[in-house]
């Protein structure tokens, strides 16, 4: 490899974390929805490992999960990645 090559895919390297690093700021609500629905969704799909069916955990876990997916719309929404509402 050429150091000229080398040193592009290393710029755009950086580029492309500094997108990431971008993209999970400018998302933290999308970000933080999406993690509570991964442990809600665990202890929902996996209720003998925290008390049985009608342990408090589990019930109030099956209600976030489904209040979450609700907001997680909502909130991706916001962004309106489409572009349908911006007038040009």
């Amino acid at each position: 490899m050429s150091d000229s090559t080398k040193s592009s895919s290393i710029s755009q390297s950086h580029e492309e974390s500094a997108v990431a690093s971008k993209a999970f700021v400018k998302n933290w609500k999308t970000t933080a929805i999406g993690i509570t629905l991964s442990f809600t969704g665990f202890v929902a799909f996996s209720p003998s490992t925290f008390g049985g069916e009608q342990a408090p955990l589990v019930q109030v876990s099956r209600y976030i999960t489904s209040g979450g997916l609700a907001a997680l719309g909502i909130c991706s929404k916001d962004f309106n990645i489409t572009g349908g509402n911006r007038e040009q």
